[in-house]
């Protein structure tokens, strides 16, 4: 049973690569226009040879300058969005190890406290936030049946409640991560 959303929910959270593309379209077409623009300004005073004036010459620097600052702004948002990319990927990974480890966490103190395979899936229920009618319905049970089943699980664990549950798995989860952390010891 997973537990929650799915990465291809979380996956366009930060926009898609449509917009992005868009983005640089507008860029690169606002770069070619004030390029032709620049190119026709130069060449129509190459061939008239008139002398530009001040306010020509201020007027073809900026035009320049935004050709240039234009192509920039083209690379460093290719370069950011595949940075960004690679960065989701990468956490992506991570999750999915980390995931995978709280997996195999649950799977040994589910092993440890004695759960049944019905245990199992309620207790995953009961981590995800359902209530017991909520629980029941996913189930296809009796409220009275879930509430049975989770006292049980209680029992099993030493808990009272949804909350000390949640605390114990959590606890259980940062635990195992720092011992996997650790260096291993010199003798091992």
């Amino acid at each position: 049973m997973a537990i929650g959303p799915s990465f291809e929910a979380l996956r366009d959270r930060g926009g898609s690569r449509g917009m992005v593309a868009a983005g640089m379209a507008v860029l690169l077409a606002c770069m070619v226009f004030f390029g032709v623009d620049v190119v026709a300004d130069v060449a129509l005073h190459g061939f008239s040879l008139a002398p530009y004036s001040s306010a020509e010459l201020v007027h073809l620097g900026f035009e320049m300058l935004a050709v240039g600052g234009l192509g920039y702004a083209v690379v460093a948002l290719r370069a950011h969005h595949r940075l960004l990319r690679s960065e989701a990927a990468s956490s992506r990974e991570t999750i999915q190890l980390l995931r995978g480890h709280f997996d195999q966490v649950l799977g040994r103190k589910f092993a440890q406290w004695g759960l049944t395979a019905a245990e199992r899936d309620v207790t995953l229920l009961i981590i995800r936030g359902l209530s017991i009618a909520d629980i029941a319905a996913a189930r296809s049970t009796a409220q009275g049946t879930i509430k049975a089943q989770s006292t049980s699980i209680f029992r099993k664990v030493g808990v009272a409640s949804k909350a000390e549950l949640m605390s114990v798995i959590v606890d259980e989860f940062i635990d195992s991560t720092r011992e996997d952390a650790r260096p291993p010891s010199p003798g091992a």
